[in-house]
């Protein structure tokens, strides 16, 4: 295919806003669509250059998947060293083991369905994994490996018909992400089958089933209405946002400023031609494989210890482009000048060897269980708890529903004793951490539990299509069970947010108006990171405030606000952030070296016992109100 400048330079925006949204730039809400920018380039280059050669008869897999190698492998492997040398000196002996299994997917090109099917609540957050990017790499690598042999079957089957067959491929993919959307938005943010429509934009331009523009006029109105889309969804969007309507906004916008220089560079064009902006997209790839570990490792190892968060920010992007750059030069260009004298065999030959020591090296590090001879035991001893499985005490799968395909077990968790004074549990994940010490500091009372993963205790207006956990449960328990049911309290918790409190004066309202006895638990203290990880920085380090000061901001002024809003209701509230934390001092250990919280807000099974004997007290004989209870 002819070289287009105006590409490598969309390229630049779509990696600078990746960077800046990673970086914690203030200004790029949306910049994780750059990625789907990528997509769409990837579908229009690879499949444009696929489908030249096939039409002039010179297409060849060997050589094509050969040249992917070269152009992907070498880069991505030298990051792959680097990043496992850091890892090797900051990680954790849990966070060593999850690096090591991302690994072992990355080298294998299946990152993307590993990050899918570990993507649980109660794992790492994506700020501590180091090749969470790779995901991306992911879905390019088996669009390339599955690609080619679509359209060499198109077009010896129905060559009059392959960009009919692209574009229903492409309706079928955007559809069934529009439709599981409904039900697991993390496997429509991974996995390949619903991420295709993206490439395939790119590529029905490419073979000419979308028309380029024509005339001055009509090339500049779609290059303008293009960039106007890409830049809309990366400084108005947000990672609150339908991910449908985020990813549609930028890889429409993208394809309409690809084919707005197909018959001659428009102004969007030309303006992404200029040298400097073509400098960043020539570097892109290096750079986006460069800045997410540097980031990560910066979060949880300080690399750049003693700087300001401002200075921080600006020094890694450098320091990434610096990498990038030499990246570029030294490891992506001389490879990619070796396509033609290298032989396809030697080629796969080493290519397999080194992802054979990949997976073997990950091997090795999982049977050394993360080297925990790296750290002081006490060290090791509370990191142990980044691996901890609430599932036991938080009743999953049968009162706390962790996914969309899980069902409450009515006759297990609301199963009324008339024996007991009969309390219902209702709310999230923060719900769920306190029935474990409520139950066990309360045996009197028949403590009954419906909770569900990211579920405020409100009634939603949900639609036919909608098949979450979350809006089921609440229905059934505001409008079914309570309805039909007496129960002598009703406690509503969550992980509450500024935004919770309208919906939460509502549902107040309407459960005093049924004559309900209502107890509303307050949110706990949350961190901006596992609590684990920073009582082992803490050692580590030697630096006995790390955890105190990375607490979440906000979460006692709002304490304060929920007490004035649920009172005023005729409601009962408790705060549990007071009964963890007095005089700006909160408690980090449940006792020993057992950490309070297992990630960064929710509660170990040790921690849930003790916050439960802190707040059983206001649940002896009257409930005490809100006004009577000390702050």
């Amino acid at each position: 295919m002819k070289y287009r400048a105006d590409i490598d330079g969309l390229r630049a925006l779509a990696v600078l806003p990746v960077l800046f949204y990673h970086a914690g730039v203030p200004g790029f809400p949306g910049g994780f669509v750059g990625v789907d920018i990528f997509f769409v380039i990837s579908g229009y280059l690879i499949c444009g250059m696929i489908d030249g050669d096939i039409r002039d008869g010179s297409f060849s897999l060997a050589r094509f998947y050969k040249r992917r190698i070269l152009r992907i492998l070498p880069a991505l492997f030298l990051m792959f060293l680097v990043t496992s040398a850091l890892a090797y000196l900051y990680c954790l002996p849990v966070e060593l083991e999850d690096y090591s299994k991302s690994l072992a997917s990355a080298a294998g090109s299946v990152s993307n369905v590993y990050f899918a099917a570990t993507a649980g609540y109660f794992d790492a957050p994506a700020e501590t994994e180091p090749l969470l990017h790779t995901w991306s790499l992911g879905v390019e690598e088996q669009f390339y490996l599955i690609v080619p042999l679509l359209m060499l079957l198109a077009w010896r089957v129905a060559p009059k018909r392959a960009g009919l067959l692209f574009a229903a491929a492409a309706a079928l993919s955007f559809a069934a992400a529009f439709a599981i959307s409904y039900r697991n938005t993390t496997f429509v943010f991974y996995l390949t089958p619903f991420r295709a429509w993206e490439l395939a934009l790119g590529a029905l331009l490419s073979i000419k089933f979308i028309p380029a523009p024509r005339t001055e006029f009509s090339k500049n109105l779609c290059g303008g209405i293009g960039m106007l889309l890409v830049l809309g969804a990366i400084f108005l969007g947000s990672s609150s946002a339908p991910l449908l309507l985020m990813t549609s906004l930028a890889s429409i916008g993208a394809t309409l400023i690809i084919a707005s220089s197909e018959r001659g560079t428009s102004a969007v064009g030309k303006w992404l031609s200029l040298r400097p902006v073509v400098f960043v997209g020539l570097i892109s790839y290096s750079l986006y494989l460069w800045h997410w570990p540097l980031i990560v490792f910066q979060r949880t190892g300080g690399l750049l210890a003693g700087s300001s968060g401002a200075l921080t920010k600006l020094t890694l992007i450098a320091v990434s482009i610096g990498i990038a750059w030499l990246s570029w030069k030294f490891v992506e260009m001389p490879f990619r000048s070796k396509a033609r004298d290298t032989s396809a065999g030697v080629v796969f030959g080493i290519a397999s060897t080194a992802m054979t020591s990949v997976a073997a090296l990950c091997g090795l590090a999982l049977m050394a269980s993360g080297a925990p001879f790296r750290f002081p035991e006490r060290v090791v001893a509370i990191a142990s708890y980044l691996a901890y499985d609430p599932s036991l005490t938080f009743r999953s799968g049968h009162c706390y529903l962790a996914t969309n395909r899980q069902q409450l077990d009515v006759q297990t968790c609301m199963k009324l004793d008339v024996k007991r004074p009969n309390y219902l549990l209702v709310g999230d994940s923060h719900a769920a951490h306190l029935w474990f010490g409520l139950s066990s500091a309360m045996p009197e009372v028949n403590l009954m539990q419906a909770t569900a993963s990211a579920c405020r205790p409100a009634v939603e207006r949900t639609s036919l299509l909608d098949s979450r956990a979350c809006p089921r449960l609440m229905q059934f328990v505001f409008n079914d069970f309570l309805v039909n049911h007496r129960v002598d309290k009703i406690l509503l918790a969550a992980s509450w947010k500024d935004e919770d409190i309208p919906g939460l004066s509502d549902t107040l309202e309407t459960l005093v108006s049924r004559g309900l006895d209502v107890v509303v638990l307050g949110p706990i203290v949350e961190y901006d990171g596992a609590l684990p990880r920073l009582l082992a920085d803490e050692i580590l380090r030697d630096s006995p405030s790390i955890a105190s000061a990375m607490r979440t901001p906000g979460i006692a002024k709002r304490d304060r606000v929920l007490r004035r809003t649920v009172t005023a209701k005729g409601a009962t509230y408790l705060s549990v952030y007071d009964s963890v934390c007095r005089d700006g001092r909160c408690d980090e250990f449940a006792e020993g070296d057992i950490p309070l919280q297992f990630d960064a807000g929710h509660l170990t099974a040790e921690g849930s016992v003790e916050v439960g004997r802190r707040l059983a007290p206001f649940f002896g004989g009257k409930l005490a109100r809100a006004d009577d209870v000390s702050n």
